[in-house]
């Protein structure tokens, strides 16, 4: 992939992950708890899985050969995307710790 686009992984991937994983925790619970599985906590951890490819994309173009922009671009795209994978983190975690008939 092209450093130009691949610096914006963290700021595209992770929000757009986190994004989706909470649309879905407000419609899987109902299907975890009438059908005893676990997709909340799947999907969490999918979103994070994907989370951290966007961040890790961000993390390659960050290298002393590129122009001083496009590294405080990347910079900014690791930062904001370990803030986003640590966020899902502990929505998976919670799904795990939590039961969905709980509420």
């Amino acid at each position: 992939m092209r450093p130009a686009i691949a610096q914006f992984g963290g700021l595209v991937v992770a929000p757009a992950a986190w994004a989706v994983n909470m649309q879905l925790g407000q419609i899987l619970p109902h299907i975890d708890c009438a059908s005893e599985l676990i997709l909340t906590a799947t999907g969490s951890f999918i979103a994070m899985l994907l989370a951290i490819i966007g961040t890790v994309l961000s993390y390659r173009t960050y290298t002393p050969s590129v122009s001083r922009g496009t590294r405080f671009v990347a910079g900014l795209a690791v930062l904001i995307g370990a803030a986003f994978v640590f966020a899902l983190y502990l929505q998976g975690a919670a799904t795990l710790l939590l039961d969905a008939c709980e509420r």
